[in-house]
């Protein structure tokens, strides 16, 4: 072996330790300085209100001060690819939701890969879908709304969703499939727009996230006829879930929090281990709850599963459906 090649392999490995020391030593350190958290939806949402309370909670218990930084837009694609692209030291976390999953399938690409692009934290908990319908529909339970669509009345029914792409507008297209109706989906900006829709009987039903639909179904304005989790929810108990009737419906609505795909191993792990802590407070539970969130604290290995399962299943979905999203 001639010098040169000594000493290449000689300056490697020392580029190597240095890089290695270099990491170690952040993460001997880490948070030294303020953290963010970025998420893609506006301030007063659920997604902002998580975030803020994981930013509260994670900030105290690591002696950090940290930012909720928000950037809406294009549904949640841009705070999804100025997270992506943020430096790999944990400083940057990301309020993921299924877009992560969803994205993927959608005609435009993007510039990025989202399975690839970020490291599963922890999830915080999981949402939860209502399909609700018209009071004139004659319809109580799922059961019933099948029943009732394969009718001559009801082979005409149209539901209504929050947007393209939305998980409630998935939730249409899956609950089409395995019930075996016909269903014309008409979508809206958001879920006022969605539940004035069916209230004024634009559309004989909706899915809508399952706080805004409460008021509507406690005031008899709407009736609840199932969730779109695996099970029933604790913001509705007595609402049965779909999957009741349906056996495999699931369109789980997840909130967590992830980072750039290199970010060490050792500085998710404390991020992960901070999060069981915090997510095992009371007073961070009772307010999650409040916003409609199960709280459910994964392992980094549990969030992947959740995340490689729910982009399979979308995958599935919008191939066997023939859904185009734009």
């Amino acid at each position: 072996m001639n010098n040169f090649i000594v000493r290449a392999i000689a300056a490697s490995a020392l580029i190597a330790i240095t890089t290695n020391t270099a990491w170690a030593q952040a993460t001997d350190r880490f948070p030294n300085r303020p953290l963010r958290i970025i998420t893609g939806y506006l301030p007063g949402g659920v997604s902002d209100t998580i975030a803020r309370t994981m930013a509260e909670r994670l900030g105290e218990q690591m002696g950090q001060r940290i930012v909720v930084d928000g950037r809406p837009g294009a549904g949640g694609t841009l705070s999804m690819e100025i997270a992506a692209n943020a430096s790999p030291d944990g400083y940057t976390l990301f309020m993921a939701q299924p877009v992560i999953t969803i994205s993927p399938n959608f005609k435009r690409k993007l510039p990025i890969d989202p399975l690839k692009a970020f490291a599963p934290v922890s999830v915080v908990g999981m949402g939860a879908t209502m399909l609700v319908v018209h009071p004139a529909t004659p319809a109580l339970s799922v059961k019933d709304l099948i029943a009732y669509g394969k009718t001559g009345a009801g082979s005409r029914m149209a539901y209504g969703h929050s947007g393209q792409g939305s998980t409630n507008h998935l939730a249409g297209e899956l609950f089409a499939i395995m019930s075996g109706l016909k269903l014309t989906p008409v979508a809206y900006k958001g879920a006022a727009a969605n539940i004035l829709a069916t209230l004024q009987g634009e559309v004989q039903m909706a899915f809508l996230p399952v706080l805004a639909a409460l008021p509507q179904v406690k005031n008899g304005k709407l009736k609840a006829i199932g969730v779109t989790g695996a099970k029933r929810t604790q913001a509705a108990p007595e609402v049965p879930a779909i999957a009741e009737t349906l056996p495999g419906f699931e369109v789980p609505v997840w909130y967590g929090l992830m980072v750039p795909a290199a970010t060490p191993q050792p500085i998710v792990a404390r991020l992960n281990a901070e999060m069981k802590k915090a997510l095992e407070t009371a007073a961070v539970r009772e307010r999650l709850a409040a916003q409609g969130i199960d709280v459910e604290y994964t392992t980094v290995a549990q969030f992947d599963r959740l995340i490689r399962d729910d982009a399979a299943r979308w995958a599935k979905l919008v191939r066997e459906a023939g859904i185009v999203l734009e």
